[in-house]
């Protein structure tokens, strides 16, 4: 009898400790898989910043330039851009040289094509740095011909042409809660052109100037809805799912080598219409003085360059689509902020559509959210499966 309660309390004891080797790796699993989350949402919250800051001070540092004098749009189209040495020291930092998983959550790659080839590398850099050049040429020329609410209203649109070229080039999964989303975000500019509107600001003539603004402004809606769509689709065709490096390496990459095209063709416009030579007289009678200028300058192009490095990094994080929507944020998150930093008067329709932006940008993270807990219940199944089978 003694021997054979020793062989039991041996088995059992066997049987317990295969519990806990087993427990271990689903905590540890379970545990890895909370902090991959936590990151995600950390670098989500950062990325957002990033692009809705960069936004911002880019958009008041351009209201400074003009009412202080300055009247070059080449070199504020060039400006948008030619940050990008900024970036340089960031691409120097050492980094993990893994594999890139992908790190989006509703979207995954089953195999990893080859890494791209150099020459086609530089030629999606080049064409994605020339569309963003055509955006912010059209951009400053549209501005000079239009209205601020009529240039709001038409602008507007980019999240309308985005949501369409998402579906066809991204395949974009359309929820009722990114529709709503979609449509608060679209529309809440409409209570700023309201409230200019009352307010008195007189809109130009209907004629060539007006429509000539209005097809440039919608141009440059079209162009940039292109440009992150077109991102989105080089990712995931070429660089994340070739797990050439990580996220961020490849954010920098692609945000340095667009800027470098883009800046290039703006600085040639610059030269060409003959507004570099009238840049000396405009920074001497700059109403601030030559230093206030040249802050104004830099800090141009270091806001600009956030706001793009946030922008294409929440296309690879989440969508196009989802960039745009923090993008479309910013319309009613500037005039406040034009409260706040330059002494711009508050109104309630202001507040109202920063409330209405702000529910549809909780609506896109809310479904986000969603798909995370779907996420998380296949990879349970998926568990479930694979232990019963192991275990049959």
């Amino acid at each position: 009898m003694g021997e054979v309660e020793e062989r039991l309390l041996d088995i059992t004891s066997d049987d317990e400790s295969e519990g806990i080797q087993d427990a271990k790796p689903k905590y540890n699993k379970s545990l890895d898989s909370y902090l991959m989350r936590f990151k995600w949402w950390i670098e989500l919250s950062m990325y957002t910043f990033l692009s809705l800051g960069g936004q911002a001070g880019a958009t008041l540092l351009g209201k400074v330039y003009y009412d202080q004098g300055g009247t070059s749009k080449w070199l504020v189209a060039t400006l948008q851009t030619a940050g990008f040495p900024f970036l340089i020291p960031f691409l120097l930092l050492p980094s993990s040289k893994t594999p890139n998983q992908n790190t989006k959550i509703t979207k995954n790659n089953s195999s990893n094509p080859p890494p791209p080839s150099l020459p086609l590398l530089a030629s999606v850099y080049t064409f994605l740095g020339v569309l963003l050049a055509a955006g912010g040429v059209f951009y400053s020329v549209a501005i000079e011909y239009l209205s601020a609410s009529t240039f709001s209203l038409l602008l507007s649109s980019q999240l309308a042409f985005t949501a369409i070229l998402a579906l066809f080039i991204n395949a974009q999964r359309f929820t009722p809660y990114i529709l709503n989303s979609v449509v608060l975000l679209a529309f809440s500019p409409l209570l700023l052109v309201i409230e200019n509107d009352n307010g008195g600001s007189p809109e130009p003539a209907a004629g060539d100037g007006f429509m000539l603004g209005a097809l440039f402004t919608v141009a440059s809606a079209a162009s940039l809805a292109l440009l992150f769509s077109l991102t989105e689709l080089a990712f995931e065709k070429m660089i994340g799912g070739a797990g050439v490096g990580s996220t961020m390496s490849e954010t920098l990459k692609m945000t340095l080598w667009q800027c470098v095209v883009a800046t290039a063709v703006t600085a040639a416009g610059l030269f060409w219409s003959g507004e570099w030579w009238g840049l000396k007289a405009e920074m001497e009678g700059y109403k601030q003085g030559v230093v206030s200028y040249f802050l104004n300058v830099v800090g141009t192009g270091v806001t600009c360059q956030a706001y793009y490095v946030g922008s294409i990094a929440l296309t690879f994080k989440v969508s196009s689509l989802f960039s745009n929507v923090v993008i479309r944020l910013g319309t009613p998150v500037i005039p406040f902020l034009s409260v706040v930093f330059l002494g711009e008067e508050m109104s309630g329709l202001k507040m109202m559509a920063l409330m209405l932006s702000l529910w549809g940008f909780a609506s896109y993270i809310y479904q986000q959210y969603l798909d995370e807990l779907k996420g998380d219940v296949d990879d349970d199944e998926n568990q479930s499966i694979q232990d019963f089978n192991f275990s049959a």
